[in-house]
């Protein structure tokens, strides 16, 4: 399959799924940070194919997001929430040049790591407001965040912030292989439960980093993640897997985010493979509507999906381009 066609497929999935859940600005039962990450799935459909119909519907979402959740988002008490809507505008300022996007990302950012960080278990950040265990899902984020944050401002307090929540990752919750570990407690329990988006996100983070500063050592620690998620998570075959509800579905897309942005910086061309031949068996196992679950291996249902657990595919679509 040529580029050409995988762009024409990858849009088919993205207007099969508009069709079932978006309108004027609003995905259908998406919440704070389900809606964060199907803007982030947009986002990767314009950045991937500069289609103006994509740009558009950014800015109608955008609009959307300022209705809905305001332009400061303190009042969620999920750090990691914040954490995604913040790095989906300062992807938005990247791609489109508008100062605006990234302004609400520095504010939602800076008020975010001064509740989420302290030097209690040697740095990282909380998950929730109530501090009572530092994860995976808001501390690599929240490194993409400062490295997006640093790529728009110049300030070097940002890619300060970066390397080091990285580097907290590294040395706490990610194993030598490159498994990245789910969270730990307060009192020091590590949960060693793994997911595919803590791996995208560990290696996002570390790819950003090493694009920023030239430091191997970070690729490196990218590369151990993405050699884990396809080689042993996934045994270089289908993603089949999160399917059990809740948050689950919606994590293998942002798996592909990170992991085409690291194939693209290192070379390693084989990521894109495996992403595509994910890509393919999940076109392959649509519904009539043109729907497709997050387990890629298995036939999607006709019944309702939740609007999360369908973006994932659709992510993966674009991503394997």
């Amino acid at each position: 399959m040529t580029k050409e066609e995988r762009i024409l497929r990858a849009k088919e999935c993205l207007k099969a799924y508009n069709k079932v859940y978006y309108n004027k600005g609003d995905f259908f039962k998406a919440d704070f940070w389900d809606y964060a990450e199907i803007f982030e799935m947009i986002l990767d459909a314009y950045e991937i194919t500069k289609d103006e119909e994509y740009k558009a519907q950014l800015i109608e979402m955008q609009g959307y997001v300022m209705e809905r959740y305001k332009e400061t988002w303190e009042y969620n008490p999920y750090n990691d929430d914040i954490m995604w809507l913040t790095i989906a505008h300062a992807r938005l300022s990247l791609l489109t040049g508008e100062k605006k996007y990234a302004e609400i990302a520095k504010k939602n950012f800076d008020l975010t790591y001064e509740r989420a960080y302290d030097e209690n278990l040697g740095g990282g950040m909380y998950w929730r407001i109530e501090k009572r265990g530092k994860n995976s899902c808001i501390t690599s984020p929240a490194s993409i965040a400062a490295s997006l944050l640093y790529k728009l401002f110049g300030d070097e307090s940002y890619l300060e912030k970066a390397k080091s929540l990285a580097d907290w990752m590294t040395e706490t919750l990610v194993r030598e292989d490159g498994k990245v570990y789910d969270n730990i407690g307060i009192h020091g329990r590590i949960q060693e439960k793994t997911w595919t988006y803590n791996e995208g996100t560990y290696i996002g983070a570390n790819t950003l980093i090493y694009i920023l500063t030239g430091e191997g050592k970070y690729l490196l620690n990218a590369e151990k993640a993405a050699s884990y998620t396809k080689n042993i998570m996934y045994e270089n075959g289908i993603m089949n897997d999160e399917g059990e509800g809740g948050d689950q579905p919606g994590f293998k897309g942002i798996l592909s985010r990170w992991l085409r942005l690291f194939a693209l910086t290192s070379g390693k061309e084989e990521y894109i493979k495996w992403l595509r031949l994910n890509a393919e068996s999940a076109y392959e196992n649509r519904n009539s509507k043109g729907i497709m679950g997050t387990m890629l291996a298995t036939k999607t249902e006709e019944n309702e999906y939740d609007v999360f657990t369908a973006s994932s595919a659709v992510a993966i679509s674009f991503n394997s381009i």
